[in-house]
């Protein structure tokens, strides 16, 4: 078979299930078992799509210097998403966008607004088209050039463990000196808490990005104690919050290890030792999902691929414990080994993967974010978006909308062969 009829048909995902996507109602939402629930009770699934930029120097998300804010949610939500997941560096809180970041005649009213206030008009403006947000702290120095994405944080913890260090303590090349203890990651955490309260449009904090072993050894570990430690972070940072926003979801990434074989994030330890908090149903554990193109892993396909995810995270939905919500998965989706990736990780998520996980009749598909918005060209995944960031000069990228658009779920949809029967 040719290399490109290969690539078809692994692109070709077969799903019998659910059919229209949707938004997740006006309330907040909490969890019941391995369920994301709406205000009401009843599973939902969040089909995210990551905004990125304000993780790095421009302090705010990437393309408003290209379209207007209003017409970029408007697409978004138009695409069938229904959050938006914005990942933030701790500049934020003491920023002001890049003097490029913003088109002053696409966004006039952005224009004089420091980092936080650009903050509070994005979520302004997702909520007037239905969607939701969820904001990440994604490193704590920012990114390494005006537009640029921040990255991870290098040493793989969420504080900078040597006041003035740019190397380990940074985001991806920033050059910023490393300052954030712990301490001021929890007041940055609060002070967004309190900000944010009583706004159902902010429906989650994802605590930390990707959080990971480091390569010389960073101590990290789940529910072992010191200050290393991320169950204890996320209890402690998890029930600051709660003390004056309880209801919001707190989101928890298990860290990634490499070298013991979970690239997406442990969530082992979880069984034996998850996160408590004083707001009972509130905790969402996540884990980031990529193609060996991105992530460097191997494998990202297959029985292999299925059995490291049960073992890693996919036992929680299995045995009813918790949520997950994979808070990053994309793909510029050009090569039959992403389609393998891709064929493998919409099966699992939706329940019909050989020896995956398996839903019950009234559970809903595992929550994802796609990532990420935008056209990218150039970057890996590129982005969702090409021939540029307006509405009515771009397109979708086909490849990659035939997987994220199957990973949008109405939770009051009948299934397909049900509905047209």
């Amino acid at each position: 078979m040719r290399p490109l009829l290969v690539f078809l048909s692994l692109l070709i995902i077969p799903m019998s299930v659910y059919a229209r996507p949707a938004t997740l109602g006006d309330g907040y939402l909490g969890t019941r078992g391995s369920q994301i629930v709406d205000s009401h009770g009843q599973p939902v699934r969040i089909a995210a799509i990551g905004w990125n930029g304000a993780d790095g120097r421009g302090n705010v998300p990437q393309g408003l210097d290209s379209v207007s804010l209003r017409h970029t949610v408007q697409q978004m939500a138009a695409a069938g998403f229904n959050t938006v997941r914005i990942p933030f560096s701790d500049r934020m809180f003491s920023g002001y966008p890049a003097y490029d970041a913003i088109d002053r005649l696409r966004n006039p009213d952005l224009i004089g607004l420091n980092a936080l206030e650009v903050l509070d008009k994005v979520v302004r403006a997702a909520g007037a088209v239905g969607l939701r947000v969820i904001l990440d702290h994604h490193n704590n120095e920012g990114g390494p050039a005006p537009l640029r994405l921040g990255g991870r944080q290098l040493n793989g913890l969420w504080f900078d463990r040597g006041a003035g260090s740019t190397g380990e303590d940074s985001g991806v090349g920033s050059g910023n000196p490393g300052g954030v203890t712990a301490e001021i990651f929890q007041a940055h955490w609060v002070a967004l808490a309190r900000r944010y309260a009583n706004n159902p449009t902010v429906i989650g904090f994802d605590l930390h990005n990707e959080p990971a072993a480091g390569p010389k050894g960073n101590g990290i570990n789940w529910g072992k104690g010191g200050p290393t430690d991320l169950q204890a972070m996320c209890t402690t940072v998890g029930t600051a919050i709660q003390a004056v926003n309880p209801d919001v979801l707190i989101i928890c990434e298990g860290y990634q290890d490499f070298a013991s074989g979970y690239p997406e994030g442990d969530l082992r330890g979880v069984a034996t030792k998850p996160v408590v908090l004083p707001v009972p149903n509130k905790v969402v554990y996540s884990v980031h999902e990529f193609p060996t193109e991105i992530s460097h892993f191997t494998p990202a396909s297959g029985a292999a691929a299925i059995r490291r995810m049960n073992r890693a995270w996919g036992y929680l939905i299995t045995e009813d414990i918790a949520p997950v919500f994979v808070g990053e998965m994309g793909s510029s989706m050009l090569t039959a080994e992403s389609a393998a990736w891709a064929k493998t990780m919409v099966e699992y998520l939706n329940g019909t993967a050989p020896e995956g996980i398996r839903l019950a009749r009234w559970q809903v598909p595992v929550s994802a974010g796609w990532w990420v918005w935008g056209d990218l060209t150039g970057e890996m995944p590129q982005g969702v978006l090409r021939g540029g960031w307006e509405p009515w000069m771009n397109k979708f990228r086909p490849e990659q909308k035939a997987v994220w658009s199957q990973l949008q779920f109405d939770a009051q949809a009948k299934p397909i062969e049900s509905a047209t029967r």
